[in-house]
């Protein structure tokens, strides 16, 4: 299912510099686990440029006690901020690690938001994520 859902990414043919993938995304591509849809973070400017296209969909998803605004095509949702907390999106998106020719925020960068939100199926990914660093590591 992941190599699907990041076909349908490159298909989409979004400006380099302005977007990366995040969330299950850099899990995924890296085979740690599944993916099921795909978070993207992205410029203002490339927000705005997809929510005046009719093939986005415009919505506010509720966190935290906090909205975050969204646009959804398929199983792709565009993010122009991050939470929990308060993440430099721009920083993100300009050290994102290019892999099969897609931005992906770094692992550790990841494993950071997965241990702050600390939603039951986050620390089964801290697990998996700390799991594949030491892997790598040895």
């Amino acid at each position: 299912m992941s190599k699907n859902l990041f076909e349908k990414v490159k298909k989409l043919n979004l400006p380099k510099g302005e977007y990366a993938i995040f969330a299950s995304g850099p899990l995924g591509i890296r085979n740690i686990r599944e993916c099921r849809d795909i978070d993207l973070i992205v410029t203002e400017d490339l927000f705005e440029k997809l929510n005046n296209n009719p093939d986005w969909k415009y919505g506010d998803f509720e966190r935290d006690g906090r909205i975050f605004p969204h646009l959804e095509k398929e199983e792709i949702e565009a993010y122009k901020t991050w939470g929990p907390e308060e993440w430099d999106i721009m920083k993100l998106i300009k050290e994102a690690e290019i892999i099969d020719d897609l931005p992906f925020v770094r692992l550790e960068e990841v494993l950071k938001w997965k241990k702050i939100s600390g939603r039951d199926k986050d620390i089964e990914d801290v697990k998996l994520i700390e799991d594949y660093l030491i892997k790598q590591k040895s």
